[in-house]
């Protein structure tokens, strides 16, 4: 009796297991949508000099942060820069806003992407948004992209040109505005104001 008394006392209370305030829903990403990765930047006129020893991208499909489409990486036509990286990185989280000021100042000429490397989606949308990101991101928790490129640490920077053919992998120290402006003028042929 006192059994079917508490299960009529649940139903009637509603029980949601969450202490009675109703469940807050995650944040959204605040990253742009994958749509463009993919397609040459329409004010990217500029070539890297030479082909050197230029490989293509990875074999890799990875899910847009924000959802929607699945990318495939080999398909991304710079110039683009691609950053690896992971809210438990700290070099990571040193760089990200540098990538931002470069997106937003590179808009039109370089299509900048990053991919959220074994990480927790809660995680890298509250960095994310405290870093103010808003270019496109995709999602790789099982790091696909890093072991296909034999990169043993983050943070790891491609810069892709128009024939999506990696020109440059810097994975070393945490990029700064300089640097990240120095090496895409070098391997792009991009400079901007």
């Amino acid at each position: 009796m006192k059994t079917a008394s508490l299960l009529a006392l649940l139903l009637v209370a509603g029980c949601s297991g969450g202490g009675g305030e109703p469940a807050q829903p995650e944040a959204a990403p605040p990253f742009a949508d994958c749509a463009a990765v993919t397609t040459p930047p329409a004010g990217s006129g500029a070539a890297a000099a030479t082909a050197g020893d230029a490989q293509p991208l990875p074999d890799v499909a990875l899910p847009c942060f924000t959802g929607g489409e699945t990318v495939s990486v080999r398909a991304i036509r710079g110039p683009a820069i691609v950053n690896l990286w992971g809210s438990w990185c700290p070099p990571c989280r040193d760089e990200l806003p540098a990538f931002q000021r470069f997106a937003d100042r590179a808009a039109g000429k370089v299509t900048v992407i990053g991919v959220d490397t074994r990480d927790d989606r809660s995680a890298a949308t509250s960095l994310a948004t405290d870093a103010g990101l808003t270019y496109p991101n995709l999602y790789d928790p099982s790091e696909q992209l890093r072991i296909k490129l034999r990169v043993t640490a983050l943070p790891a920077t491609l810069f892709v040109d128009r024939e999506g053919r990696v020109r440059h992998l810097y994975n070393s120290t945490a990029l700064d505005d300089a640097t990240l402006a120095t090496l895409a003028a070098r391997h792009l042929g991009v400079t901007l104001p």
